[in-house]
């Protein structure tokens, strides 16, 4: 009985031998995985960290892009509006142009009667002195 005991008790140091082997395997396992679950939220928190910078890059990009599409609607607008006043600009000419050689047309017949006139004081005036030489 005595010898029973022994091997039974071997057997259960035995057995709390392997169990605490396991366990410590466990708890070496357990460890590797907290180091590996460290590194892996570090690296986590830098992608994390990477990516909130590369959202804000876009997001300064993206009101650059709104920006530079709003001033060239401007730009835009002001070429329309150049356009229109070089249009209105263009009109003004035609229609002073249009004037300026009815003005030419006026003034050229002004100076005619100019000159009918100028024939008709000259010929007045020359019956005239012909007439104060006549004897009366």
């Amino acid at each position: 009985m005595a010898e029973k005991t022994m091997t039974a008790t071997k057997e259960v140091g035995e057995a709390v031998a392997g169990i605490q082997r396991g366990v410590g395997g466990t708890l070496s396992g357990m460890d590797k995985a907290r180091q590996i679950i460290e590194q892996s939220l570090g690296r986590a928190d830098e992608a994390a960290k990477g990516l909130a910078a590369m959202l804000d890059q876009f997001a300064q990009s993206s009101d650059q892009v709104r920006a530079i599409a709003t001033a060239a609607e401007e730009q835009s607008s002001a070429t329309e509006e150049i356009n229109r006043h070089i249009e209105e600009i263009n009109g003004i000419a035609s229609e002073t142009v249009g004037a300026m050689r009815e003005a030419a047309r006026a003034v050229a017949e002004l100076a005619e009667q100019a000159v009918v006139l100028k024939t008709l004081i000259d010929s007045l005036e020359s019956q005239s002195a012909g007439a104060r030489r006549l004897p009366v």
